[in-house]
């Protein structure tokens, strides 16, 4: 009963698929990207993941399965080539953004670009991080 009580109260409407390129990332402790620096001006934690073996309709199944299956998430939107998934935290029920953007490289190989965010608090004790460097690691394997 708390946690719907939470959930009712720590709204998560913000969280909507935004073009990489526009992405402008304010100064805050509490996300995490991994993007090419020729995709976004911004400075990137990580480097986008380079995916060999999947087509993009296999990258949007295992994206699902880690932010759904595996996380409990919701799908916000998702594209052709990109989407946004709503995780919330165990306990308290805080809501997450978990973004994707998904382009071919070359024949059979895709870039993946990632971006984790929370909407509330300053911090997220490496919460964003551990997601993005999860699902980085089960799209490689």
């Amino acid at each position: 009963m708390l946690s719907a009580l939470l959930e009712v109260i720590l709204v998560d409407e913000s969280i909507k698929l935004r073009a990489l390129d526009e992405l402008r990332r304010a100064s805050r402790g509490n996300d995490y990207l991994m993007a090419d620096p020729d995709l976004t001006t911004l400075s990137a934690n990580g480097a986008s993941v380079t995916v060999v073996g999947l087509d993009a309709e296999a990258i949007h199944r295992a994206i699902e399965g880690y932010a759904v299956d595996q996380k409990n998430g919701e799908a916000r939107e998702i594209r052709d080539l990109s989407g946004v998934y709503v995780i919330r935290t165990p306990a308290l029920r805080f809501p997450n953004g978990l973004s994707y953007w998904i382009e071919e490289a070359q024949d059979g190989v895709y870039r993946v670009s990632l971006y984790s965010w929370s909407v509330y608090g300053s911090r997220d004790y490496g919460v964003n991080r551990s997601h993005l460097e999860t699902l980085a690691d089960q799209l490689v394997q």
